[in-house]
């Protein structure tokens, strides 16, 4: 159980970030400071600020609320989000047009940007139900890692070809089937 919930919440956090304004804000930093590896190693670090945030928040709410509720509201926020998802425009999200210079103001830019985000919002919902944090954590900081390595290493010649239509669909089914598995008993 403790991989499963590893491996979904990867598998979760990287399908969410993909085109996301994390994803877009690594590509645009890198782009802009031209020192990718700073941006990723500040933008991991937020991220995992932003996420440890998450799982105290879903570890509490495990403590505080009865099992069926957690289920319910776990399941009805992950239906939400994919709806949102679908709903979203693809002009959401542009690059900034401020230009951070120091790791600080990358840090707190990435972090901001993620606090209350949609990954953020289902990591607390895993957290409050998988009964694993540390899984559900590490699992966040894998998909995260692979999702803002893309951003930072392949610029705008991946978001170039990874169509945002295409990715939106994709992320809210996904969220959508989440929350029908969460009620169904099966994540």
């Amino acid at each position: 159980m403790f991989i499963q919930t590893l491996l979904s919440t990867a598998a979760l956090v990287l399908l969410t970030e993909l085109g996301d304004k994390t994803m877009v804000t690594a590509l645009c930093l890198s782009a802009q400071s031209r020192r990718p590896r700073l941006v990723l190693l500040v933008s991991l670090l937020a991220l995992l600020v932003a996420s440890f945030i998450a799982v105290v928040i879903g570890s509490v709410l495990s403590t505080t609320l009865p099992l069926f509720i957690l289920v319910a509201l776990s399941a009805g926020m992950f239906i939400l989000l994919g709806i949102a998802t679908l709903l979203r425009s693809e002009d959401d999200v542009v690059c900034a047009a401020t230009q951070p210079q120091g790791a600080m103001e990358m840090f707190s830019l990435v972090l901001f940007s993620e606090l209350g985000d949609k990954s953020e919002i289902a990591i607390i919902a895993l957290a409050s139900t998988s009964g694993f944090p540390l899984a559900v954590l590490v699992g966040a900081m894998i998909g995260f890692l692979v999702v803002n390595s893309v951003g930072v290493l392949a610029g705008d010649r991946a978001a170039a070809q990874l169509p945002a239509r295409f990715i939106k669909y994709v992320t809210g089914a996904v969220f959508i089937i989440f929350g029908v598995l969460t009620l169904l008993g099966m994540v």
